[in-house]
């Protein structure tokens, strides 16, 4: 099988119009990307899989617009701005003549965040499975609030610190040890939303065990619990993983970092609503029942996120599938459906041409992989692919980027108010004393914890947009300094040394402030970009294990976390917890310095362009601009320049036409048949896409 398409790519470098010098130029892995191709071989290599792979008649329309389409893809700069006017061009002096309809649409792609209405269903199945990730955290904190109704030590603030925490860390740990790793062979043979349906249903019936779980003795459970909470963790992993996969592949690759936002926008909502469902139930059965309601106030708490597993079910047996799904392979693999492929992106687009014009741009992608890269789309073994994630650079800086960004969210502490935000209020409020957990000191936890997730969520809305214009390097190192330092002002409001005695409502109102500013910040950059990065940064071939290595990280953590605060708490108290916090938070911000690229308004295929240049020198180059901006801007040099990233490759290749003076490569004034087109169109030189 390989030797043929060996041939064939053999025969399209032959077709190339581009001088031998030109591809060494370059890094090996860009030798044979459609952007090289002149007209002939192009038009060749598009008609080919239009005929072979999608079956369109090459007398149809069809097949003369595929065609259009792949010259499109080749020259989109070229075409985004002639389709907002920037360029006059004559009839026939471009490759294709762009519709109207076809310039609004290519205009709309870039300019509209929600233009491709296809999308839709997508979004609300994404949106719906990440309420439930942030439902499911609202009840485990509301629960921790009566963990003596679940036979977890006396009434109190403080209860048996690591029965709590290992309770609580159950569905973290699991899904970070099992259902990351049970989405690889779920996504392979069920697609991602088929990995999407088994966490739907595993997480409805094991929060309904939970909920009855009040049904048995009290001291059983919370054994019963744990193991609820287990599968319940196996579910959380797989939906970690196959959701933000599947966001990240359906979208347009300008707006990607905001569709797959949508996964931490609406975990923050989730979260939310958990409060109000947890304020609802306490009041509800305090006033029916006082405080003889406690076991059935926990156990609607616990069995409440079932309603969102219904609704994400639902959704995602209506939401399409992701087009990538279907291409996984390549043409050697008995899973290469490319007509399946092109029937999802014609939902998912708002016009023929750029659902034709990704369908190539996925096809040479898919390509690209197999041949330049040499990634191994073709390798069954799981391990062998576990192993490249740390033997070649692309996977390994990917890698390294991913797992950083994802370990810094659990660093910087915002779980603390997520996981333990009512115990941590609770015993600011009490202190150590056992039998002060009343019902108002629950209300009081519970309604600053939902001051917490309200600014959580409305926070995040500045990033829709920004995390693709601004980028996602930008916000995160504009906000984790000023992360720590909201820590670090709450923890500095408490009176010191630590006195439960001369603490009061003031406080707490202080503290609650400055944690209200931590989550702000937090909101728009370190929420959403952790998995954003995750589901972005991996070629296709790796991209569901480097997914789930990152977000294992990540859930592992929070597992860790969740097992040691309480303890911690008890011991350095909260106000020691928050300065800790604080300290490992400005780790977390030169972590992510010295070692996380930008990603911004790449396509998929052109973030290998961004993660294959060599880590070392991109960390040297990160300490270096400490050094210039402490001699600019400190010691007043004004003259000193900044330092330059030397043969690291921060943009996408444009078509050598477009730059290279005398190269033979097509620029917008040459047409196929050899005549030159106008000579302000010659000089034309797009900009590259970041």
């Amino acid at each position: 099988m390989a030797q043929p398409q060996d041939a064939e790519m053999e025969e399209l470098d032959r077709g190339r119009n581009v001088p031998r010098s030109h591809s060494q130029a370059n890094h090996h892995w860009a030798s044979y990307n459609m952007v090289n191709y002149n007209d002939p071989t192009l038009r060749r290599d598009a008609s080919r899989f239009a005929r072979e792979q999608l079956g369109i008649d090459d007398k149809t329309e069809d097949f003369r617009d595929f065609i259009r389409a792949a010259f499109v893809a080749r020259d989109i700069d070229i075409y985004y701005d002639v389709s907002r006017g920037f360029r006059e061009y004559a009839p026939g002096e471009l490759d294709v003549d762009l519709r109207d309809d076809e310039k609004e649409a290519i205009r709309n792609e870039k300019d509209k965040l929600f233009n491709e209405r296809g999308i839709t269903m997508v979004n609300l199945a994404v949106s719906l499975a990440a309420m439930l990730q942030g439902h499911v955290q609202s009840s485990i904190n509301g629960a921790s609030l009566y963990a003596s109704e679940l036979g977890i030590g006396p009434a109190g603030p403080y209860q048996p610190q690591w029965t709590l925490g290992a309770v609580n860390a159950a569905p973290f740990l699991t899904a970070a040890a099992l259902g990351c790793w049970l989405a690889l062979p779920i996504n392979d043979h069920l697609g991602r939303r088929g990995g999407m349906i088994v966490s739907s249903v595993l997480i409805f019936f094991t929060s309904l065990v939970a909920g009855l779980s009040i049904l048995i003795p009290k001291e059983d459970r919370w054994k019963l619990l744990v193991g609820a909470r287990v599968l319940n963790g196996i579910g959380m992993g797989i939906k970690a993983v196959s959701t933000p996969i599947l966001a990240s592949e359906t979208a347009i690759r300008f707006w990607r970092g905001s569709f797959v936002l949508a996964w931490q926008l609406w975990v923050s909502f989730g979260i939310v609503i958990g409060f109000v469902f947890n304020l609802i139930f306490a009041a509800a059965v305090q006033r029916v029942y006082g405080d003889n309601g406690r076991d059935l106030t926990v156990g609607l708490i616990l069995g409440a996120p079932l309603i969102f597993a219904v609704a994400m079910l639902g959704a995602v047996l209506r939401c399409s599938e992701s087009p990538r799904y279907y291409m996984r392979g390549g043409q050697a693999s008995r899973k290469y459906e490319p007509k399946k492929a092109y029937e999802i992106l014609r939902e998912l687009r708002s016009c023929k041409l750029l659902a034709m014009k990704d369908m190539y741009l996925l096809h040479k992608t898919i390509e690209q992989e197999i041949r330049e890269m040499d990634l191994g789309l073709n390798e069954r073994s799981v391990f062998v692919k576990f192993g490249q994630l740390f033997q070649k650079r692309r996977l390994r800086n990917a890698l390294i980027s991913t797992s950083v960004v994802n370990l810094a969210q659990q660093l910087c502490g915002i779980n603390v108010a997520a996981f333990y935000s009512g115990t941590f209020f609770v015993s600011v409020l009490s202190g150590n004393e056992a039998g002060d957990l009343n019902y108002e000191s629950i209300r009081s936890a519970m309604i600053f914890s939902f001051g917490f997730g309200a600014v959580n969520f409305f926070f995040g809305l500045p990033a829709i947009k920004t995390i693709d214009t601004l980028g996602r390097r930008k916000w995160l190192t504009w906000t984790l300094p000023l992360m720590s330092f909201f820590m670090f002002a709450g923890a500095m409001s408490f009176p010191i040394p630590w006195d439960i005695k001369n603490t009061d409502y003031n406080t707490i109102r202080m503290v609650a402030l400055w944690l209200y500013f931590h989550a702000a910040v937090y909101s728009p950059g370190l929420g959403p970009i952790p998995f954003t990065l995750a589901s972005e940064s991996f070629p296709l071939s790796h991209r569901e294990i480097g997914c789930a290595f990152a977000i294992a990280v990540n859930l592992g953590f929070a597992g860790l976390l969740t097992i040691v605060f309480p303890t911690i708490n008890n011991e350095l108290h909260p106000s020691g917890s928050l300065g800790l916090f604080s300290g490992l938070t400005f780790v977390a911000f030169i972590l992510v310095y010295l070692l996380v690229e930008e990603t911004k308004e790449l396509s998929l295929e052109h973030l290998s362009y961004v993660l294959n240049g060599s880590k070392s020198k991109f960390v040297r180059h990160q300490v270096a601009l400490v050094g210039w901006f402490v001699k600019r801007y400190v010691m007043g040099k004004r003259d000193e320049k900044a330092p330059e990233l030397d043969n690291y490759v921060k943009v996408q290749p444009v078509h050598p036409g477009f730059w290279e003076p005398g190269s033979s490569g097509r620029g917008l004034g040459s047409r196929s048949d050899g005549r030159s087109g106008g000579s302000s169109m010659r000089s034309y030189s797009p900009r590259a896409n970041n």
